[in-house]
């Protein structure tokens, strides 16, 4: 490779690589929802890392190539895979955030937390309503 062939600003290296670390995310995050569904959180965490890396470093290169007038070939036709990646970065988000409310339901369960309103609620006539926990005060 001759001087001219080499790129001039360091982000252009990282452009021109930047299928391979496309196609690397998708990789990752298939891995990632499959430890998520089989709530396997040492792999999750093990993911992390290289998903962190990857998302830092296209974060940079997509501000550097929209910068570019024109933007760079080799990014406009990165964004069909990155659109499909951020569907399913949401997607694991989604799934992580359900996985923590049923364990969130289960610990107050466990600890006898009631998920009914703490709140007064009134009936037709304008009087308190009864709620389920509440029928020991009425006998008091």
């Amino acid at each position: 490779m001759s001087r001219s062939d080499e790129p001039d600003h360091p982000l252009e290296a990282a452009l021109l690589a930047a299928p391979e670390a496309v196609a690397r995310l998708s990789e990752i995050l298939s891995l990632e929802f499959e430890a998520l569904k089989i709530r396997d959180l040492t792999a999750f965490e093990a993911i992390q890392e290289e998903k962190n890396s990857l998302l830092q470093g296209l974060a940079s290169l997509a501000e550097w190539a929209a910068a570019q007038t024109p933007t760079p070939t080799v990014w406009q036709q990165q964004q069909e895979s990155l659109q499909q990646s951020k569907q399913d970065h949401l997607r694991n988000i989604q799934l992580l955030q359900r996985q923590l409310e049923a364990v969130k339901g289960t610990l107050q369960a466990l600890q006898g937390e009631s998920s009914a309103p703490a709140v007064d609620l009134y009936d037709r006539m304008g009087q308190l309503a009864r709620r389920p926990g509440a029928w020991g005060y009425q006998l008091a």
